[in-house]
């Protein structure tokens, strides 16, 4: 039989491993616990209740210490099976007692499988104790939970949880003790899911039942507080080891008696619970979902920091190498050895011929390209190193603004404040291929202009040196004496670079140049930016999970009103 409802909280149940909250944002912690909580729930209660309508109720017996709320489970089965005392916390291992057909049921797991189920009364951590008699009817079974209040916090944890997994919570209190702060948060924790709630109010004096009733009754009301029940059982000076006189609790027995052997009672208490449980966790969600993008935004945040530097880093060296800076000390010194300042200098625009003659002598040998390239080579290298540095330390430093930002940076095995081991490597290498990519750029236009053949075949590293240098040409950023060297080596380069190719192709030869430059410090500043992505990768937190979550609301929301729109139905589940 198709069951959206259950299907819809299986796929849920596959999403909430998922949430993680690293960051530890103002919050985290609680985040954290709610996610827990809703795991359990679904698990321990809303999954088995939702494939099973019909499986037995499980009522959970809930209160402050000292309530009494063991004696109260003996009492109503005519028997001792839970323990009774003045050692608190007195329950320590919570017992479930149930007919002899429905052990199956419980002892199978499907109910709070993540306790070990024994037959024993031990301390055992983590386990559930689960007893038959044939004092209760089919289809209802008690568990004497511990205390709210215990001061052992797994005990008052189990408590919780517990009760989580009731489909009628069965509260236990005093004429002394119903006013306590504790009850009244889970009683209302209880109530804002419109859990099917039945009250017991212990040890009444008998003179003062009435009032005692009335009063309570008003706290309810005031709180919004609906019961199924509510029931007192009178004050006694002694108990016949832990169990009171049948008459105290026979208003309480016949209630219960009767919920267990009205089918239609029973579905009632279990679909309230049920639909009450589902509306809660559809906030529950969007709530972890909002929680979530706060993780996500804290993550963004720390990525756009390191971002930021890594861009202002290429930046600055597509700056710095299209300022006419890189044309300053050794590249400079370089080049003028190469192609002289003196008479070559004067008269350019008249003397082109004289020029062509004066860089043909490069492409025949009598004038070496190498130290030009090698100086090119090691000006770039020590920029890019410098700027890539740079911008590791700054990008580590934002980080390192935040607890968790710190936490990240931290560690001699790879710091994040300064490169890799191998990036002055990788720039080199960098360096190589770009001249390299030079080469091939001007082969590929030498081979569409048949003119260009006679330079080209005496070689293409003096003109791709004179391409680099054009790359390079602009004067800003040097000194007034620099600018008048520099500026007109540069004209040189390009006027003679014109002569082979034309205004044209050397323009375009020089954007394609500084494109392919741009393409290979932008990729090699990446991998070091891939770096700090890499730690906020391994945060777990996932970018898809608000969506995630938020379309498991959704889909919940839907499957629930279909399901209890056909259980309202007189043809029933």
């Amino acid at each position: 039989m198709k069951n959206p409802l259950a299907d819809a909280l299986t796929g849920l149940f596959l999403v909430l491993p998922n949430i993680r909250f690293p960051i530890p944002l103002d919050g985290a912690d609680i985040l954290a616990a709610r996610v827990r909580a809703v795991n359990r729930q679904v698990e321990d209660y809303l999954l088995p209740r939702a494939r099973r309508l019909d499986a037995p109720l499980l009522t959970v017996v809930g209160g402050p210490t000292g309530t009494g709320k063991s004696t109260i489970v003996n009492s109503l089965l005519g028997e001792v099976v839970t323990r009774t005392g003045v050692r608190r916390p007195t329950t320590a291992l919570p017992t479930l007692i149930c007919n002899r057909e429905d052990r199956d049921w419980f002892r199978s797991g499907a109910v709070l499988p993540e306790l070990a189920r024994t037959d024993r009364e031990t301390d055992g951590p983590r386990a559930l104790r689960v007893i038959t008699t044939d004092s209760l009817p089919e289809g209802m079974a008690l568990l004497d939970a511990p205390d709210i209040d215990s001061i052992d916090d797994d005990n008052r944890m189990l408590s919780r949880q517990l009760l989580a997994a009731a489909d009628l919570w069965l509260f236990v209190t005093t004429a002394t003790r119903y006013a306590d702060a504790v009850a009244w948060e889970l009683l209302g924790v209880a109530a804002a899911r419109n859990a099917a709630i039945a009250l017991v109010l212990n040890r009444c004096p008998r003179v003062s039942v009435p009032d005692l009733r009335s009063h309570l009754g008003q706290l309810l009301t005031a709180r919004g507080i609906r019961l199924r029940g509510l029931f007192s059982v009178p004050e006694r000076e002694s108990q016949n080891e832990g169990i009171l006189p049948a008459e105290l609790v026979a208003e309480l027995n016949q209630w219960l008696d009767g919920v267990a052997r009205d089918r239609k009672e029973r579905r009632a208490v279990a679909v309230q619970t049920l639909a009450g449980a589902v509306r809660g966790l559809d906030a529950e969600l969007r709530y972890l979902a909002d929680g979530s993008r706060s993780q996500l935004a804290a993550v963004a945040q720390l990525r756009d920091s390191a971002e930021t530097e890594f861009r202002l880093a290429m930046e600055e060296i597509s700056r710095a190498t299209a300022d006419g800076s890189m044309l300053r000390g050794e590249v400079l010194g370089r080049w003028q050895d190469m192609v002289g300042t003196g008479d070559l200098m004067r008269g350019i625009e008249e003397r082109i011929a004289a020029v062509r003659d004066r860089l043909a002598e490069w492409l025949t040998g009598r004038k070496r390209v190498e130290p030009v390239e090698a100086a090119i080579s090691e000006g770039l290298v020590a920029l890019i190193v410098e700027h890539g540095t740079a911008a590791c330390q700054r990008a580590a430093s934002h980080w390192s603004l935040t607890p968790w930002g710190q936490a990240l940076v931290a560690g001699d095995r790879d710091p994040l404040s300064r490169p890799d081991p191998s990036f002055t490597a990788e720039a080199e290498r960098l360096v190589k291929a770009w001249q390299g990519d030079i080469l091939t750029i001007l082969e590929q236009e030498g081979r569409s202009r048949r003119r260009t053949a006679r330079f080209l075949a005496l070689g293409t590293n003096a003109i791709g040196v004179s391409l680099v240098i054009t790359v390079f040409a602009a004067t800003g950023g040097l000194t007034t004496a620099e600018m008048g060297i520099a500026g007109g080596s540069s004209v040189l380069a390009q006027r003679f670079l014109e002569g082979i190719f034309g205004d044209d192709a050397v323009r375009r030869l020089a954007a394609r140049a500084r494109a392919e430059l741009d393409k290979r410090i932008s990729a090699l500043l990446g991998s070091q930016f891939a770096r700090f992505d890499a730690r906020l990768d391994q945060l777990g937190v996932e970018a898809s999970l608000p969506d995630r979550l938020v379309r498991a609301a959704d889909e919940l929301k839907l499957a629930s009103a279909e399901a209890f729109e056909a259980l309202t139905r007189p043809e029933g589940y």
